[in-house]
C-alpha cells in the first residue's frame, strides 16, 4: 500500500511538471505568434489558463466558432482573472462576428464591475468605441437584440451625431417602446432629444475601436511554377502584400490582414472559398478573381454577401450589371468609347464623327458606347459601319471609302465628311485590321484623324504614318511617372520577394492600396462601398484610380503615336 501511494505520488508529481511544461512551450509559441502550435499545446495542457489561451489562440487564427466554445469554458473559471480575461477576448470575438449585442454586454459587465484592474478601464474605452462606430442599420438592429435598457439607452444616445433629426427621433421612439418602464419618456426625451433641431453637420464616416483588424480575402488561380501564367496571380499577390504592409505601417491602431484563396479557375471553386471567406473569416472585402467566368459568380455573390469585390483585371462590361459591390479597377470596353467620345468632342473639338467596328466583337461595345456619348455631347456620327470583316478576308478598300479628302469623289458620291474614324479593333486580328486600314487611308491620301482603344499601341505604323495621321488611343494603365514612388516600390519589392516587379505587381499594390485607402475612409466596411465609389483621384504605380460615383474606374489615359 505504501508504495503504491509512493508511485501515485510520483505519478501525480511527473504529471503536473510535464502539464507546466507543456503550458510553458504553448506560451512561448503564443508571444511567437505560433498560434496553431500554441492552441494545440494548450490542449494538452491541465493548466488553469489553458482555455483561455486557446481560446486567444483560435481568435488570432481567425478561427471564431472554435475560439468561443474555449473562451466560454474559461468564463466559467473560478479565477477572476481568467473569467474577466475570457469576458474580454469573447467581447472581441463577438464583435468580429458582428454580434454587437452579446458584445456590449460582456464589455459592459466587465466596466461596471469592481474590478480594479486594467481590464475595466479597457473594457470601458472598447465599450464606447464600439457605440461610436455602428453603422445606422447595425444600431436599429443591435436595439433590438440588447437586454439591458442601460446599454440601449447609451446605444441611442451615441447614434445622434450620426443621423439627422427624423431618423434620430425614430430611434429615440423605438427606444421608448422596447425599454418599457426602465425609464420615462419624458426622462429619454428630456435626455435626448435637447437641441436636435440645431445639430447641422453628421459624422458622415464612424471610427473603428483601437485594435480594428480587416480581414480581406484575396481570391486568385493558382498555376504551376512551369505554365507561362505563374508569375501573373503570384504578383498580383506579392504586390498586394506590400499594400498592406504600409497600411499596417502607417496605422498604429488598425490592421489589415490578408487572407489568400486559390479559385482554381473554376467558376464553382471559387464560388465555394467565397462562401467559406464571408462565414468563417467574415472578410470585409474581397480582391480577385482573374477570370471572367468566375468573376461573374463572385460578382453575384459578392451582391447576396454585401461585401465588396474589386476586379484588378476584368474588364468585361457584363461584370457590373445591376451590382453595387462589384468594383472594377480596369475600365470596360464600353468606358474606353465613352472617354474616347468625351476626348473627341470635348478636346479635340469635333463634331462630325465615323465608326469601324466588327460584328461580334468586343470592341462593338466601345464602339456603341461612343456613338452614345459622342451624341449626348452634341456630335453627329457621319457612317457607322459594323461588319463581319474575317468573312470578306478584311477587305477595308469599300469602307474607307466614306474617309478620302478628294472633293470630287465626296461631290460624286455625296459623302459627308467626317473629323475622325473611330475603331476599336479587338482580338487577334486586331493588328492586321489597324495594318489594312492605315495602308489604305494612307492611299487616299485621307487626313481624318484615327481614333482607336488600348490595342493601337501595338499599331504597325510606318513612319509616314506616324509623322502624317493624327492617331490617339486610350490606354488604362502606366507607369507611374513619380519616379521616387516608382523607385521605393521597386527597392521594397526585391528587397522582399528577391524578384523585380512588372506591371501585374503594380496593379496588384494599386488594387489593394486603393482598397485600404478607401478603409481608412469608411471605418466601418459597411460604408466601404461608399467611400470606393466616392473616393478622390488615386495615382497609382499602374492605374489612376477614379470612380466618380460609379462602380467602374473611371479613368483612361489618352495617348498619341505624335508628339
Amino acid at each position: 500500500m505504501k508504495a503504491f501511494l509512493t508511485l501515485l505520488l510520483l505519478f501525480t508529481f511527473i504529471h503536473a511538471q510535464t502539464s507546466a511544461q507543456s503550458f510553458s512551450e504553448a506560451m512561448e509559441m503564443y508571444q511567437d505568434e505560433n498560434y496553431q502550435q500554441a492552441a494545440e499545446l494548450f490542449l494538452n495542457s491541465d493548466d488553469d489558463r489553458s482555455q483561455l489561451f486557446a481560446g486567444k489562440s483560435f481568435l488570432a487564427l481567425t478561427d471564431y466558432s472554435t475560439a468561443i466554445n474555449h473562451l466560454r469554458n474559461a468564463s466559467q473559471s473560478t479565477q477572476e482573472n481568467i473569467r474577466q480575461e475570457a469576458l474580454y477576448s469573447l467581447a472581441i470575438a463577438h464583435f468580429i462576428l458582428k454580434n454587437y449585442d452579446v458584445s456590449l454586454e460582456h464589455l459592459y459587465e466587465l466596466a461596471s464591475g469592481d474590478n480594479r484592474t486594467g481590464l475595466r478601464s479597457d473594457a470601458q474605452r472598447f465599450y464606447n468605441q464600439i457605440l461610436n462606430y455602428l453603422s445606422i442599420q447595425d444600431r436599429y438592429e443591435t436595439l433590438y437584440k440588447l437586454q439591458s435598457p442601460v446599454i440601449q439607452f447609451d446605444l441611442v444616445r451615441s447614434s445622434k451625431p450620426f443621423m439627422d433629426a427624423e431618423a434620430f427621433r425614430v430611434l429615440v421612439n423605438e427606444l421608448v417602446k422596447t425599454t418599457g418602464e426602465a425609464f420615462s419618456r419624458q426622462e429619454i426625451e428630456r435626455e435626448l432629444l435637447v437641441n436636435l433641431r440645431s445639430q447641422t453637420n453628421r459624422i458622415e464616416y464612424p471610427a473603428p475601436p483601437e485594435g480594428m483588424v480587416y480581414n480581406i480575402g484575396v481570391i486568385l488561380p493558382t498555376f504551376d511554377e512551369n505554365d507561362p501564367d505563374f508569375t501573373i496571380p503570384r504578383n498580383l499577390y506579392y504586390g498586394m502584400v506590400l499594400a498592406a504592409d504600409d497600411f499596417n505601417e502607417r496605422n498604429r491602431n488598425q490592421k489589415v490582414n490578408l487572407i489568400f484563396r486559390n479559385s482554381a479557375e473554376n467558376a464553382d471553386t471559387t464560388a465555394a472559398v467565397f462562401s467559406e471567406l464571408a462565414w468563417t473569416k467574415k472578410i470585409d472585402a474581397v480582391i480577385g478573381p482573374l477570370f471572367s467566368e468566375p468573376a461573374s459568380r463572385l460578382a453575384q455573390l459578392s451582391e447576396e454577401y454585401q461585401i465588396p469585390m474589386l476586379a484588378p483585371l476584368a474588364n468585361s462590361d457584363s461584370l457590373n450589371l445591376d451590382y453595387n459591390y462589384t468594383f472594377q479597377m480596369n475600365p470596360t470596353f464600353e468606358m474606353h468609347g465613352k472617354k474616347m467620345a468625351q476626348f473627341a468632342v470635348q478636346e479635340l473639338r469635333m463634331d462630325t464623327l465615323g465608326i469601324i467596328t466588327e460584328e461580334g466583337s468586343l470592341g462593338r461595345n466601345s464602339a456603341l458606347a461612343f456613338r452614345h456619348e459622342a451624341e449626348r455631347l452634341g456630335a453627329t456620327i457621319s457612317y457607322y459601319i459594323e461588319q463581319d470583316f474575317a468573312a470578306t478576308g478584311y477587305d477595308f478598300s469599300e469602307v474607307t471609302d466614306v474617309f478620302t479628302s478628294d472633293p470630287a469623289l465626296i461631290d460624286s458620291l455625296n459623302i459627308r465628311q467626317s473629323d475622325a474614324v473611330f475603331a476599336p479593333f479587338t482580338g487577334q486580328a486586331s493588328t492586321t485590321m489597324m495594318n489594312l486600314l492605315m495602308n489604305n487611308l494612307e492611299a487616299m491620301d485621307s487626313n481624318v484623324t484615327v481614333l482607336g482603344t488600348e490595342q493601337w499601341e501595338f499599331a504597325p505604323l510606318t513612319d509616314y504614318q506616324k509623322r502624317f495621321f493624327d492617331v490617339y488611343y486610350t490606354q488604362s494603365m502606366v507607369q507611374n511617372p513619380d519616379s521616387s514612388s516608382a523607385n521605393f516600390f521597386t527597392d521594397d519589392y526585391e528587397t522582399r520577394f528577391g524578384t523585380e516587379p512588372d506591371r501585374f505587381s503594380r496593379i496588384g499594390y494599386d488594387t489593394a492600396n486603393y482598397l485600404f485607402r478607401s478603409l481608412e475612409t469608411a471605418g466601418n466596411p459597411d460604408y466601404l462601398s461608399r467611400a470606393i465609389r466616392n473616393g478622390s483621384i488615386f495615382n497609382g504605380l499602374a492605374y489612376r484610380i477614379f470612380f466618380d460615383g460609379e462602380r467602374v474606374n473611371q479613368h483612361l489615359f489618352i495617348r498619341s503615336f505624335s508628339e
